[in-house]
């Protein structure tokens, strides 16, 4: 068999550079036993990386046993750069500013209630120019989410008019010089629970997003499933049978997503804006309506979830719903109605730890993935090292 040096030499590169991503802070003597790659082959790579900027060095680790030199150790260097997620929703956009090690920071929702898409990208353009004369460090990268299906980075449907079939990556990627990663929004949640509930806990995982619409991103050994031409976990327009009469079905949208359950919710109370306090209140004061209203959308989900478990046989099915975040005993309801059900898997049902700020997280991973080029390869992101380091340098 033959094998290309070109090839061989890049895929070393992307493993070096991840083990410091990863495990960092690492010495060069560590990653080449950790990769069992050739010592020379390792500082070569480690001095490019050094050199260019991506790492950098941090102090001395701990000798061996035998004593000898105490080994360099080195982290990726966070201000090498900064990359921007942005989620694109019905009446306002969500931006969060992020390291190369995926922690973030500068969380702002900007309201676009009553303005034109074109008005909205102006706005979004603004706030991106914003931050970038802000920071100290330079724009790395741009990840959009949204609700609809995206393949190759091209929105072929969208719930928001005026986006289908925008280029969107190109429009944005133009203006500032960066890449631009395109993902739905479920997809974006099914990554931030990979990447950052550490290492392996989740290999297997479905992330169901409840808002607009009912929508699933996959992830199978690892690795996202977009399926069909990015059709994938589009399960909101899947027909249900209906509770009382089997005979009548309507999408799944119709009877679980946020949008049809807070109208509900709304025509109850009389009013015309959603008021999470009132919601919160009625349901503790057992308002009968209000839990007829609230049992219905639990049994209906339970359905869902059901169909879910049994397909995937996921490791865990991670829910993100703002309705369910204000009412987490609702939970306790779903869990009983799946349990009523004869299926053959039931996968743990959980909540997601970061409701608001999940799906724009998943996007950070997306685009610091392509930036660092390790599109292929597993990011760990946020977890807790104990290193023993006889100093550590500012």
């Amino acid at each position: 068999m033959i094998i290309n040096k070109h090839i061989m030499r890049t895929t070393n590169e992307k493993q070096v550079l991840q083990q410091i991503v990863n495990e960092g802070p690492i010495s060069r003597s560590q990653i080449s036993r950790n990769l069992s790659l050739n010592k020379v082959t390792v500082s070569d790579i480690y001095s490019e990386l050094l050199h260019e900027g991506l790492i950098r060095e941090v102090g001395h680790g701990v000798s061996t046993r035998n004593g000898g030199r105490k080994p360099v150790m080195a982290l990726l260097n966070v201000d090498y750069g900064f990359v921007l997620s942005i989620n694109i929703l019905r009446q306002r956009f969500t931006i969060l500013t992020s390291r190369l090690d995926g922690k973030s920071h500068d969380y702002a929702s900007v309201s676009t209630r009553n303005v034109d898409m074109t008005t909205v990208l102006d706005m979004i353009e603004d706030r991106i120019n914003q931050v970038v004369e802000d920071h100290e460090n330079r724009l790395l990268g741009l990840a959009f989410g949204l609700d609809g299906t995206i393949d190759d980075n091209q929105i072929l449907d969208a719930a928001i008019k005026g986006l289908k079939n925008f280029d969107l990556a190109k429009y944005f990627g133009d203006k500032f010089n960066v890449p631009v990663v395109l993902e739905n929004m479920a997809n974006r949640a099914a990554i931030f629970e990979r990447d950052f509930s550490g290492e392996g806990v989740y290999d297997n995982l479905v992330a169901v997003t409840i808002r607009d619409q009912v929508s699933a991103g996959i992830v199978t050994n690892g690795h996202l499933y977009r399926g069909h031409r990015g059709e994938a976990g589009v399960i909101g327009k899947c027909p249900l049978a209906d509770r009382y009469t089997e005979q009548n079905h309507e999408m799944v949208n119709h009877y679980v997503s946020e949008t049809a359950v807070l109208k509900q919710i709304m025509e109850c109370q009389g009013i015309n804006r959603v008021d999470v306090n009132r919601i919160r209140r009625d349901y503790l004061g057992h308002d009968e309506k209000l839990l007829k209203i609230l049992d219905e959308f639990t049994y209906y989900l339970a359905k869902v979830l059901a169909n879910i478990s049994s397909s995937f046989a996921p490791d865990a099915i991670i829910l993100n719903a703002p309705i369910l975040e204000l009412l987490p005993e609702l939970m306790d309801s779903v869990r009983g109605y799946v349990d009523k059900l004869a299926i053959p898997r039931k996968a743990p049902l959980l909540l997601t730890k970061n409701a608001k700020e999940a799906s724009l997280m998943g996007g950070d991973s997306a685009i610091v993935h392509k930036v660092l080029g390790l599109d292929d390869l597993q990011l760990t992101f946020q977890n807790e090292r104990n290193v023993v380091m006889e100093q550590i340098e500012s």
